[in-house]
């Protein structure tokens, strides 16, 4: 079908949408002999309300949606006709819809027997202002739309087309708010009403969409048009639809008979059998937690054609990365079995939190996303315990407090003022820092307890939104006290907690803990003032005459002693037991050596987590001595499970980053003496049967000790890189990486092969491959990647990113500023963020003499740019804490060094 349609074919797509569009009244003849009509009373002012900066005006309320898309992905636009009923507030001439890249053709407004043109024009980039031939009085009405639209073919929002071993596909991603590319609508999460999709799509493709097809019927010898349910009350964001090639693969069905199904790419259904062999089993797990069945029509999971990561929780239609969902399965690995568990449980979690329940506005999108990272773990735990849930829990909780640890974080509960800031918010505050929040919540209230608080929430706002007072009273109800204030002390200021804690014992009386509390910063951030205390639920493990003891309390004020249950004075305390504690915890340091020396085996293996990751961040801040965050290094290779691991490397990675260049040689020494033996062992392929833990330590040891100079290693990863078609994918890219750093020969063929693969999963590793070396001019030869048409503008970041030691980020840094209107040519700033996270590239290079001249830089090219001024702000304290850092530890790890033995 033509990408436009006339406007008489567009009147009868209408009628096909569910409704027949409505007809004016007919004339009356007037009667010579008819009393003349009384005098009307004087109209009510129309009110015309003005372009909103943020949020659109209410006095026109969508109530349900029937919208037709005419849709091929051979093509590079649609055509759309919606009809939008909705209510009329107060008498009015004017009225606002979202919509971002549309073509109206003709509107009108039905309201009873009258049908009105409907003047439609676009403001801005995201708005359609409405203004009907007369004056509307409140009411029922419809308001019908006839547009056109294009693809994303760049950034993959909206409706995006991208190809797939060379067919093309079509997609939508429109959270968060890039429904309005697609459809006119009233673009927020609270306006939560039922939509109806009738798609008319080539006949030998498939549609899907959010509900089941309830029909299909030919156009003509070409097209088909396929009409859906409609669905439950739904945000635009949960609008989801696909159309494509895709292959069925049957998923079974829920408890209740709801049948799930895996949507394949073509010629790849067999690589969907293990996400259809767990999503059942998923499904129950979380039916459990909520006492509720699934509650849609169906549940496709299906697979996105493109480079894209992660996942979407469209309702009953929810989308993943090829790489997630499509694993070979004679070759599947354990961590690509806990990555697809790990994922399809946030998302299917969001089926109830999130779906069923919505967030009523982006500032508690943490409720959303926080919950379902939580409540994931907790299914992947019942799923897989070999797959230690608990650690990466812990691991989680690390990320978030490092994004914490700068005074430009985000609150979890941020304002918003600008489309930027929902941008933003999906980040790590969102998603750990919320689960970490809810972790330690649950622990205080009882689990329990939260549960029935958790499933109070879901039966009180099912099929409608809630905000974060809401969910804080069912959770207040149950707990049988107002947790609302320790609540909002974590979700309304930003910045993570440090707890001081000092062992205090007298002659006469039980030991005490003296606990003090602040925020932490890293040294490089502008000061700060201390913000209201945060009311912290705290439980401290300590030395009870050589047994471990267990006291729990709370902080509220700056500063409170806690009475441990102890005779003697412990030898060691370590205060946050059970590590859910959402805080750093601070200690002198005679008083860590003694929990490194006497109270390491009766901690936890997440609690030995926690308190490595507490030591790592006050060495950071010169409050510890360095030498001691390392000296735990052997203990955590010594754990022999992956997470401790991942801690071990990346506590090397980050110290070698403050090292001097001339230091170098001595750091990879010990890096080779230290994990050597280990990554030596596992080598860079996996052995028969291996289990999850071998392969976590794997990817993080051999890559570190590779690059910190082991011939070995590195020459078999040239010898394995001959035939790349035949690696894992978990292995390949960081063989690729090494191989093309060692050997020139290599990495001309990589260059060679990357702008021209077909698999884009493959062609990613290729791309990031040649883009660490460190050869100055093979790295150039690969920066040139970057403007070569065979590349694609969603495939730059490698690039962009590009380097992996100073001398490699001077080059990168030099070849872009030296590139940057050709660099912003190919990729736009118009879609969520933008160009805007460009800019944190060109702040990488961490030397004071550069640090004004960059964020001139970064101002002046992308200051102007929605978002901007936020990501700058962070990506500029975390230049400064570079600074500050190689300052303050760069000698003192260089006099760490010297004391080793050569």
């Amino acid at each position: 079908m033509s990408p436009r349609l006339t406007c008489t074919v567009c009147l009868c797509l209408l009628a096909a949408c569910g409704s027949t569009p409505r007809p004016p009244a007919p004339a009356q003849a007037a009667s010579p002999t008819a009393p003349a009509p009384a005098a009307a009373a004087p109209a009510a002012p129309a009110l015309d309300p003005p372009q909103p900066a943020l949020r659109l005006p209410r006095n026109f309320v969508p109530t349900g949606y029937r919208a037709r898309l005419a849709l091929d992905p051979a093509r590079d636009g649609f055509t759309g006709a919606i009809e939008i009923d909705g209510e009329v507030r107060e008498r009015s001439k004017g009225f606002w819809l979202h919509g971002r890249g549309l073509k109206v053709s003709a509107a009108r407004l039905i309201q009873g027997a009258r049908s009105v043109r409907v003047d439609v024009a676009p403001v801005g980039e995201d708005l359609l202002s409405l203004h009907p031939a007369e004056p509307i009085d409140p009411g029922s009405v419809t308001i019908a739309v006839d547009y056109t639209g294009g693809f994303d073919l760049v950034q993959g929002t909206g409706a995006y087309r991208h190809a797939f071993d060379g067919v093309p596909y079509i997609e939508t991603q429109f959270e968060s708010i890039s429904a309005r590319r697609v459809f006119p609508c009233l673009d927020e999460p609270d306006n939560k009403v039922s939509w109806q999709l009738t798609l008319d799509v080539p006949k030998h493709l498939v549609a899907v969409a959010n509900t089941a097809a309830t029909g299909e019927t030919a156009l003509d010898d070409a097209t088909k048009r396929v009409a859906f349910a409609p669905t439950k009350p739904l945000p635009s964001y949960l609008i989801a639809f696909g159309v494509g090639p895709f292959e069925m693969v049957d998923a079974g069905r829920t408890r209740n008979g709801t049948p799930l199904r895996i949507i394949a790419l073509k010629g790849r259904a067999k690589e969907a059998q293990w996400a259809a062999e767990t999503s059942s089993r998923i499904i129950q797990l979380l039916e459990d937690y909520f006492a509720t069945p699934y509650p849609y029509d169906k549940l496709d999971q299906i697979s996105r054609p493109s480079p894209f990561g992660g996942a979407m929780e469209n309702a009953g239609l929810v989308t993943y990365s090829s790489r997630l969902i499509m694993r070979d399965p004679a070759q599947i690995t354990p961590g690509e079995r806990l990555a697809w568990v790990s994922v399809a449980a946030h998302e299917l979690a969001h089926q109830w939190f999130g779906d069923l329940v919505t967030t009523a506005w982006w500032d508690d999108i943490w409720l959303n996303e926080g919950f379902a990272t939580w409540l994931a773990a907790k299914i992947v735990a019942q799923f897989e315990p070999a797959w230690h849930p608990d650690l990466l829990d812990t691991a989680a909780r690390e990320t978030a407090l490092r994004a914490d640890s700068v005074v430009t974080a985000r609150r979890v509960r941020q304002p918003i003022s600008n489309a930027g800031d929902i941008f933003q918010a999906f980040d790590g505050i969102t998603y750990q820092k919320g689960a970490s929040v809810l972790a330690m919540f649950e622990q205080a209230i009882g689990p329990d307890k939260f549960r029935d608080g958790v499933r109070a929430y879901i039966a009180r706002h099912r099929y409608g939104s809630a905000t974060s007072a809401d969910f804080i009273a069912a959770i207040s109800e149950v707990a049988g006290h107002d947790v609302g204030p320790a609540f909002r002390s974590f979700l309304d200021q930003a910045g993570a907690p440090v707890v001081r804690s000092e062992l205090r014992c007298e002659p006469g009386r039980p030991p005490q803990l003296a606990l003090a509390q602040r925020r932490y910063v890293r040294p490089g951030s502008p000061p700060v003032a201390e913000g209201t205390p945060w009311q912290l639920p705290v439980c401290v493990a300590y030395d009870r005459d050589g047994a471990r003891g267990q006291t729990c309390g709370e902080l509220t004020a700056a500063s409170a002693e806690l009475t441990l249950d102890a005779k003697a004075c412990p030898a060691w305390v370590f205060a946050n037991a059970g590590g859910r504690g959402y805080y750093r915890i601070s200690q002198p340091e005679a008083a860590l050596v003694a929990l490194r020396d006497r109270g390491w085996k009766l901690l936890t293996p997440a609690e030995r987590l926690i308190l490595f990751g507490d030591v790592s961040a006050f060495a950071a801040t010169g409050e510890l001595d360095i030498g001691l965050e390392l000296s735990l290094v052997p203990r955590l290779l010594a754990e022999h499970n992956g997470v401790a691991t991942i801690a071990a490397v990346d506590a090397a990675e980050r110290a070698r980053r403050v090292l001097a260049d001339d230091q170098n040689a001595r750091f990879d020494a010990w890096i080779r003496r230290t994990f050597g033996p280990t990554a030596r062992a596992l080598g860079w392929q996996p052995g028969a049967h291996e289990d999850i833990d071998s392969q976590r330590s794997r990817a993080a040891l051999v890559p570190l000790v590779a690059w910190a100079g082991d011939a070995a290693l590195r020459s078999a990863a040239v010898a394995l890189a001959r035939d790349w078609r035949k690696l894992g994918a978990t292995t390949r890219g960081a063989i690729l990486e090494t191989a093309a750093d060692t050997d020139p020969a290599t990495f001309d063929r990589l260059l060679a092969a990357a702008p021209v693969e077909t698999d884009p999963d493959l062609r990613g590793d290729l791309l990031r491959a040649v883009s660490r070396v460190s050869n100055e001019a093979r790295l150039r030869a690969a920066l040139a990647l970057a403007l070569d048409p065979r590349v694609e503008a969603r495939e730059l970041f490698p690039l962009v990113f590009a380097g992996r030691d100073r001398a490699q980020v001077r080059i990168v840094d030099a070849y872009f500023r030296d590139h940057i209107a050709e660099l912003l040519a190919r990729y736009p700033a118009t879609g969520e963020l933008g160009a805007v996270v460009l800019a944190n590239a060109f702040l990488r290079r961490c030397e004071p003499a550069q640090r004004d001249d960059a964020a001139a830089f970064v101002r002046e090219h992308f200051g102007k740019l929605v978002g901007a001024e936020r990501v700058m702000a962070r990506g500029l304290e975390g230049l400064d804490q570079c600074i500050a850092a190689k300052g303050l530890l760069g000698p003192k790890l260089a006099a760490w060094l010297a004391k080793l033995p050569r």
